[in-house]
């Protein structure tokens, strides 16, 4: 009677749905055994570590290095993004133009990648997330407990962009998608300021009163007055200006943001929040400022902003302290009084033609011969060069080596 009870009992559809529904349970708890055995293994036995882009410079760091290095570039997925030529416009139809085409720069694609690097496997995964922000992230992993050998990889990514940044210039222009921030344009190499060739005791004026200002913050804050600092250079095309500006920033090791008025990214809303956005320790750098007023009074389309937003930019209180402000300009004339006020503009370095002396100097800097190179300067002493002039005679007779 008791076996004929078993058996009805485990055929009664109640007893059937109950051991279906536990054997259900148990399949549903036992199908994410293989997943926690994974993540069991891999905070156990794997170390991994994530950088994402919304730390620019680890990030770019990173990317620089896994661009270059030798055991990635054997890689066979690709990202491909252009890289614009050394000019200072950082244009691609002018440099088109000018016949300096753009170079590709490949770099590990989305998604897994594993290689060999100094030994040991490595896996990266490019990734980029989307939400509420958009932003890429790369994640480095290695077989073991330790992350010594990828603080190191790391570690050396950094020393390379720091040594790298060091020996160069960053130049930076507003975003020209949106123009509400900077976005360095190009790396280039540091000029010497002996290599500008100016009027004796010009350069070295500029860079004394540029250090003094540097050393002067606290100064400044007794006083009351903004720390910044404002410089008008003009004179004819070619006598070096804007290399002026570049020797100037890399004697002093700081970047250069060059800002157009003219552009149409750059409104009345946008200046405001590019000034304060300036990175430390920069040159500001408006070049050819007379274009605004010219490209003004013509009532040009390209203009997005007006000369009252502009000087109310200049003079804000979201302005960086610390800001230098270089504007170049050909026809000084041409220039507003308000804009160029004690205040906002504390020096005005006219850049002229050639003297006999800078002539003289030029020549020598291709060939240290004093008497061919007085021989040179009273020759073209009345002829009225341009630094650019004379330095184009001077290549063409002997050449750039």
């Amino acid at each position: 009677m008791i076996g004929a009870m078993d058996t009805s009992l485990l055929s009664a559809p109640a007893f059937q749905a109950a051991l279906l529904a536990a054997a259900g349970a148990i399949a549903y708890w036992l199908k994410d055994i293989p997943a926690l055995l994974v993540s069991w293994g891999k905070r156990f036995f794997i170390s991994s570590m994530t950088v994402d882009s919304r730390d620019k410079f680890l990030f770019g760091a990173l990317v620089e290095y896994m661009d270059e290095h030798p055991a990635l570039r054997r890689v066979n997925q690709f990202t491909a993004r252009t890289v614009l030529s050394n000019s200072i416009n950082q244009n691609l139809e002018e440099d088109l133009r000018n016949g300096n085409p753009p170079k590709a720069s490949l770099s590990p694609s989305e998604g897994l990648h594993i290689v060999k690097v100094n030994g040991k496997w490595l896996w990266l995964l490019r990734e980029v997330q989307v939400g509420t922000s958009i932003f890429e992230k790369v994640t480095l992993s290695h077989w073991g407990r330790s992350p010594k050998f990828l603080e190191q990889f790391l570690q050396v990514a950094i020393d390379s962009r720091v040594a790298r940044e060091s020996d160069a210039l960053s130049v930076y222009i507003p975003n020209p998608f949106h123009g509400g921030d900077w976005t360095r344009a190009r790396l280039g190499s540091r000029r010497p300021l002996s290599s500008v060739i100016l009027k004796a005791g010009q350069s070295e004026h500029l860079l004394g009163d540029l250090s003094s200002f540097f050393k002067s913050r606290e100064r400044y804050a007794e006083l009351g007055i903004p720390w910044r600092r404002g410089y008008l250079l003009y004179g004819p095309p070619g006598t070096g200006k804007t290399s002026l500006v570049q020797a100037l920033a890399s004697e002093l090791r700081l970047n250069v943001c060059m800002l157009s008025l003219a552009s149409p990214v750059v409104s009345d809303d946008k200046v405001h929040t590019l000034l304060a956005g300036v990175p430390p320790r920069s040159l500001l750098l408006i070049e050819d400022v007379d274009a605004f007023f010219r490209q003004r009074d013509a009532a040009s389309a390209k203009v997005a902003i007006s000369f009252s937003g502009f000087l109310n930019a200049l003079d804000g209180v979201a302005t960086q302290e610390g800001t230098v402000l270089f504007m170049t300009t050909n026809h000084p004339e041409l220039l507003d009084p308000a804009l160029i006020r004690a205040g906002r503009i504390d020096e005005k370095v006219e850049l002229g033609l050639c003297t006999p002396d800078q002539l003289q100097r030029l020549y020598l800097k291709f060939n240290p011969n004093p008497e061919a190179a007085q021989a040179f300067a009273t020759q073209h002493a009345d002829k009225g060069l341009s630094a650019a002039q004379a330095q184009d005679m001077l290549l063409r007779e002997f050449g750039a080596s």
